[in-house]
């Protein structure tokens, strides 16, 4: 779903240019020495995140039913990427479930299909896909080594393939550093098989013991992230053509809890720490109102 309102995009333009000046760049690369500590970003920043000029396109709030709608969602099976450890499994309650208005994503330690772990994971692939606008995810991330609960929305594989499509990740945390949230970009010219990805982590003080808002703010100029509605990073759209800036063209999101992996077992998996939850509360997108 693409919409776009030029008078909407003119004022965030301009409001952000202003800002531009005062904030530093961030350095690339995930976990870099330039993470720090969480701390409020530019107040006008905050203020186009929290503004009215938004009008609400799609949620889910998980509070129908036990499972996620198959209107809405599909589920990611089997072992997939990044050497991770995990089956990801399909309608499977001891897995995914719905609870309290809360979407539920365990983690476990047991056999199943030849893997010694099991998740879950869920798309809005060919459900919904957007281009611009605002999206939230309000979550609660778990800890321990060898988690990495993931927010992130990707392109079309189909059209070029990965990195090409594009990926947005709007929260990564490695339970071996369990306090540095990780906010990534990754293009064609910039992805972490170059080593050349655009991100920057803040350190948050035991981030897994409440539910945080994890945001982006998407225009045809930049990518902007967004902490518990305070801004934490950037991607500038650079005029270089797609290799930089495959973004616009339609995105879909994925929630996932991984486990191990390239990433995630980078120190092992502590097999003390399951069953492990991530949870979601819900998710929102906005774009331009009219």
């Amino acid at each position: 779903m693409s919409y776009s309102n030029a008078g909407f995009w003119a004022s965030l333009l301009v409001a952000m240019t202003v800002a531009a000046a005062a904030e530093p760049t961030p350095a690339p690369g995930l976990g870099s020495a330039t993470s720090d500590h969480f701390q409020p970003g530019p107040p006008e920043a905050a203020a186009r995140y929290a503004s009215a000029g938004w009008s609400l396109v799609w949620q889910e709030e998980f509070t129908d039913g036990t499972a996620p709608s198959p209107a809405k969602w599909n589920y990611e099976e089997g072992l997939l990427r990044n050497n991770e450890l995990q089956f990801y499994t399909v309608n499977r309650p001891e897995n995914l479930r719905l609870s309290a208005g809360q979407l539920i994503i365990t983690g476990r330690h047991e056999p199943w299909k030849g893997a010694a772990y099991t998740s879950a994971s869920l798309t809005t692939k060919g459900k919904f896909e957007f281009t611009y606008g605002k999206i939230e995810v309000r979550a609660k991330i778990p800890t321990g080594r060898g988690t990495w609960p993931a927010i992130w929305l990707l392109g079309d594989e189909a059209k070029g393939g990965w990195p090409e499509c594009g990926e947005i990740d709007m929260m990564e945390n490695v339970g071996f550093d369990p306090e540095k949230i990780h906010f990534t970009t990754h293009t064609g010219a910039f992805n972490h098989v170059k080593k050349t990805q655009r991100g920057r982590a803040i350190v948050v003080e035991t981030p897994w013991a409440d539910f945080h808002r994890y945001g982006l703010i998407w225009t045809p100029q930049r990518l902007e992230y967004f902490f518990d509605g305070e801004k934490v990073s950037e991607f500038v759209n650079d005029g270089q053509g797609h290799a930089h800036w495959p973004f616009d063209a339609p995105q879909f999101l994925i929630l996932n809890l991984a486990l191990g992996g390239a990433w995630g077992g980078q120190h092992g998996v502590d097999d003390s720490i399951f069953p492990v939850e991530f949870r979601v509360d819900y998710v929102r997108v906005w774009q331009a109102a009219k």
